[in-house]
């Protein structure tokens, strides 16, 4: 098939505009395709990661074209059920935990997955949840969208508020202000508190006590990875219920973080999630 590059592909990765045509191939495919030399543009057979511009025909194997319309329908509906806020320029999805935003090398089904089913539109991911991280995911519609969303986010425009059961009692309001850097532990990757780091600044309030653990309000003022649950375990002394790398009581499956509210200062809009009844379901 003959495909030709829109605007609002303009600068994207081969790779990830292929993956958009064809919804209901694996990413691994897509990359052995590359690799085959089968995927061409303008006739010249280029890389996954070749940068194309507006304008550009790009040509893929009419074999592994995808138009399975129940395959769309059905990856729709599952996408429309998580849906809490529908606008023009974004929606916003209660992202259950469990669920990845994003393809990886054990990762087929995704948030990215979901969001290419979305019709007429060029939806875009603009910032990340971790996998077992339930909640409020913003997605816009568009590259524009995208890149207005994204510069909210830099500015500090979009405040984000979570709800976290923790294992241990929190009884003071505060603020965690330090830096975070990742770093492996034997083969694992984490992120610890080192001065050399990225400034990070998280403020907390508990909420009330359950039994030995609190559920507690977090505010996130910056955003480094596992900035909230490392600051849970490493600065309150109270690791978040699930965590497996953060906690050493292994005796919940299913993480205790939720994104509960989004506030996008320019839209004046606040949008909140449902909290998961697995959050009081504790045992």
């Amino acid at each position: 098939m003959e495909y030709t590059v829109t605007l609002d592909e303009d600068n994207m990765r081969a790779d990830k505009i292929v993956k958009g045509i064809c919804k209901g191939i694996s990413y691994p495919l897509v990359q052995k395709l590359f690799r085959l030399k089968k995927i061409k543009v303008d006739g010249k057979a280029i890389t996954s990661s070749t940068r194309l511009v507006a304008g550009n025909e790009l040509t893929i194997p009419y074999d592994i074209e995808i138009h399975d319309n129940s395959y769309e329908k059905d990856r729709f509906a599952e996408l429309k059920s998580m849906i809490i806020y529908d606008c023009a320029d974004f929606f916003a999805i209660n992202k259950p935990a469990g669920l990845a935003v994003q393809m990886g090398s054990k990762i087929s089904l995704c948030v990215e997955n979901f969001i290419k089913s979305y019709p007429d539109q060029k939806c875009r991911l603009v910032h990340r949840l971790d996998k077992d991280t339930s909640g409020v995911l913003l997605i816009a519609k568009n590259l524009s969208s995208a890149r207005r969303l994204t510069k909210l986010f830099r500015e500090n425009k979009i405040k984000k508020t979570y709800l976290a059961i923790v294992d241990g009692k929190v009884t003071d309001d505060g603020i965690v202000d330090n830096c975070l850097k990742k770093t492996f532990i034997g083969n694992e990757e984490k992120v610890r508190i080192d001065e050399n780091g990225r400034k990070a600044i998280t403020i907390y309030k508990p909420l009330r006590s359950i039994g030995a653990y609190t559920l507690i309000e977090l505010k996130p003022l910056t955003g480094r990875t596992h900035q909230l649950r490392v600051h849970c375990a490493e600065v309150l002394n109270a690791p978040v219920l699930g965590d497996k790398k953060y906690n050493t009581n292994l005796h919940h499956k299913k993480l205790f973080l939720h994104s509960y509210k989004a506030y996008i200062n320019d839209y004046k809009i606040e949008v909140t999630a449902e909290i998961p009844e697995y959050f009081w379901d504790i045992k």
